[in-house]
């Protein structure tokens, strides 16, 4: 291709309508067209040896640096500014080092102060009203350009920020503001965070305290161009109500945790979604074992739970119930449980159940019941005690005073023949009333002796009474056969005498002719143990199973086959209801008596 004369290159180079300008390897310009001068708003001889670069805007360094076409912003000499297409050639000498760059330009936009493009000041300023604190650093880390708020967030510090600072210089900054030792382990790995958090530039937020116990909400997000955009908030505010917030939930869970009562949540489907260490200590696992399973593998057989869940409606929530259930560790207890259905409108959200163990309250009604129904019991044997002493003892005392009328009258009529008879009833008569009152006294005193019960043998126990009646045992020639008995709670000597006037009954009320047998056997029934006593003797007639137990009555009024008072039966039924047990005459026995006493097994 032949090559251009000097001519036609400079009229190209003039009249071309584009913008032409040649600059030098260091940026200087060697020339500029017309049009470049029209363009620019200058002189064209003046451009002619200054720098390239103030023709660029300065938030836009030049990215001009091949063949091909880009945008490129540029500012005229009035201050407008404008972009530009823009094509750049290397001019090379033969050593292939370049000696000019030839730019040719087009204008394809000029901005002027009624453009509705904003320009960087515009910018500025909008920047400027933003309460977020925002900043723009470059692919080198060091400060672009930052707003007002940014500034403030950083007290002394952010004042003293400038363009060009580094990301390092600025931690660095803000580390001897916040009072840290330079050089200290500490401040190092502090100015390591702030750069690595920097770094990482993910848009993803991340709270750290600042100056002086405030709060800040820092984002770095990286652009397309390397830049990274820098937003810091102060959130203290917000962070201190999430710390007012934590501090109200650790002080419920900690109540949660410290009160007595028993707490769960329960969702709609009946599953644990929260209990407390108390319940799960008292159903024997782990709070995390019991959440997230059903509450129904926890409820025991026939427990309503189900049923009064289904029954809360939003007019009615809350219900409460006693409940009596074993522990883990196998002690009953007794529950007051309060639940609660939690409802949206009408959709249910969740039950809430409270439980407050009230077994020693229970357990207070329960002896004020018992002491009620002793009092009752005792009152009724008041009464039939005096009306039974009034009548056993006024019998006698008849006696003594009708004797002793007859012989006032005999010495009177001077009729002596019949006084010694008189005088041997009347001795009679007198001891009979002393032995009625001392078994009466007998009676009164062993009544509720009982001042601290433990654990008795009951072998032992019937050892003893047996060794109290050996000689009725070898008279009679009883045989009385002892079996297994079980151990109870109770007053070792009480018992001995309870067993001693069983005992003696049965030797006592023999057939004739007949070798008194009785069996001593016990068992356990649950939290009772039971004692009987079947004999072969002359046996009670069911209809008189209660009477035999009152004071001073007697079937057999022949003393002279079976001699006593009628206390010893008596006697019996109270020292066994003082131990909160009882004694009865078994009315299906048809071979004698059988007495079954049932007192607290140990």
């Amino acid at each position: 291709m032949p090559s251009l004369d000097r001519t036609t290159l400079e009229a190209l180079y003039n009249d071309h309508p584009d913008a032409v300008i040649v600059t030098a390897p260091g940026g200087a310009i060697l020339s500029a067209n017309a049009a470049a001068a029209s363009l620019f708003g200058f002189d064209a001889r003046l451009m002619v040896g200054r720098p390239f670069s103030p023709l660029l805007d300065e938030a836009f360094p030049d990215s001009a640096g091949s063949a091909h076409d880009i945008s490129v912003l540029y500012k005229r000499a009035d201050g407008t500014r404008f972009t530009g297409m823009t094509r750049t050639i290397a001019v090379h000498d033969a050593g292939d080092v370049p000696r000019t760059s030839i730019r040719i330009i087009r204008a394809e936009h000029l901005r002027d102060a009624t453009d509705d493009i904003p320009s960087i000041r515009t910018v500025d300023t909008a920047l400027d009203v933003i309460a977020e604190g925002i900043a723009i650093y470059d692919e080198d880390e060091r400060l672009i350009l930052c707003n007002k708020a940014y500034r403030q967030l950083f007290g002394p510090v952010g004042e003293r920020l400038q363009i060009g600072m580094s990301v390092a210089d600025f931690a660095l900054q803000l580390l001897s503001e916040e009072g840290m030792e330079l050089g200290s382990a500490e401040a190092e790995a502090w100015i390591r965070r702030q750069v690595d958090l920097f770094r990482r530039a993910d848009g993803m937020p991340e709270i750290f305290p600042y100056n002086n116990g405030r709060w800040l909400r820092a984002e770095n997000t990286l652009t397309a161009d390397g830049n990274t955009v820098a937003i810091r908030v102060d959130v203290t505010d917000l962070k201190q109500v999430e710390q007012e917030l934590d501090r109200q939930r650790q002080d419920y869970a900690t109540l949660v945790e410290t009160i007595p009562d028993f707490i769960t949540r329960i969702s709609p489907d009946l599953v644990y979604t929260f209990v407390n260490q108390r319940f799960a200590a008292c159903i024997g696992l782990s709070a995390d074992a019991i959440i997230g399973r059903s509450c129904l593998d926890f409820v025991v057989e026939d427990d309503p739970l189900v049923d009064i869940f289904r029954g809360l409606t939003p007019e009615e929530p809350a219900t409460a119930q006693e409940q009596c259930r074993v522990s883990a560790n196998g002690v009953e207890i007794w529950m007051l449980w309060s639940n609660l259905a939690v409802f949206d409108g009408r959709r249910l959200v969740e039950y809430v159940t409270v439980g407050r163990d009230i077994t020693e309250m229970k357990r207070q009604q329960m002896r004020i019941a018992e002491q009620r129904s002793e009092l009752q019991r005792k009152n009724e044997a008041l009464g039939q005690f005096t009306s039974s002493v009034s009548h056993d003892l006024k019998a006698p005392m008849r006696q003594i005073s009708m004797f002793a009328e007859m012989i006032a009258d005999d010495i009177a009529t001077d009729k002596l023949e019949d006084v010694p008879v008189y005088a041997t009833q009347l001795r009679s008569k007198s001891r009979r009333l002393m032995q009625l009152v001392d078994s009466l006294l007998d009676y009164a005193r062993i009544a509720d002796r009982i001042a601290s019960p433990q654990r008795v043998g009951l072998r032992d126990v019937v050892e003893d009474a047996l060794g109290n009646l050996q000689n009725d045992i070898a008279e009679s020639g009883a045989q009385i056969t002892v079996e297994a008995l079980p151990d109870v709670i109770g007053d070792s000597e009480l018992l001995k005498r309870l067993f001693q006037n069983v005992i003696g009954n049965a030797i006592k009320y023999r057939r004739t002719g007949v070798v008194p047998e009785l069996t001593i056997t016990g068992w356990r029934d649950g939290r009772i143990a039971q004692i009987a006593f079947p004999d072969n003797g002359v046996g009670i007639d069911p209809q008189h199973a209660d009477r035999i137990f009152d004071i001073f009555q007697r079937l057999h009024r022949d003393e002279s086959i079976f001699p006593g008072t009628g206390v010893g039966l008596s006697l019996a039924r109270r020292i066994a209801e003082s131990h909160g047990g009882t004694i009865v005459l078994d009315p299906e026995y048809r071979n004698g008596a059988r007495f079954v006493v049932s007192l607290p097994a140990a």
